[in-house]
């Protein structure tokens, strides 16, 4: 049995649009298949709140996976304080990175989200080639 909350207390709900609106952030629907869970794009970045109880909420988006509880002033600042960052320059890209060619896209933006995940996901790729061609080696 689940003791997350089934339903979002209106004066949780609206202490939430509250801060989010000081904010200048629009709070989103429902997502579909929840209850408790708002999506909120802000910056061109999609979070998920979910009510956790007692004025908390999960907050999901780029770097935070499993949600980060948080009232409702610290998650509108941290959306507000995350749309902020992603418009400023970041790390820029070395021109390789293990031995594989650094994609535009993520050179200009190294330390962001998408440049993390195509990092994991071609450290993924070197290793399946690796173990394949160990493999082949060995057969």
């Amino acid at each position: 049995m689940s003791i997350l909350s089934r339903h979002t207390p209106a004066v949780h709900l609206d202490a939430l649009q509250e801060e989010l609106t000081a904010a200048g952030i629009t709070l989103g629907p429902i997502k579909p298949g929840t209850r408790v869970t708002r999506i909120v794009d802000h910056g061109g970045i999609r979070w998920e709140l979910t009510f956790i109880g007692h004025g908390y909420w999960a907050v999901r988006g780029p770097g935070i996976e499993h949600g980060v509880g948080m009232d409702a002033p610290e998650a509108a600042e941290h959306i507000a304080t995350a749309a902020l960052d992603a418009e400023e320059p970041g790390i820029p890209a070395p021109a390789t990175w293990r031995g594989v060619p650094v994609p535009e896209e993520y050179a200009t933006r190294w330390d962001s989200p998408a440049a993390v995940a195509w990092r994991d996901g071609a450290g993924a790729a070197l290793a399946v080639a690796y173990l394949t061609a160990a493999a082949q080696r060995d057969s």
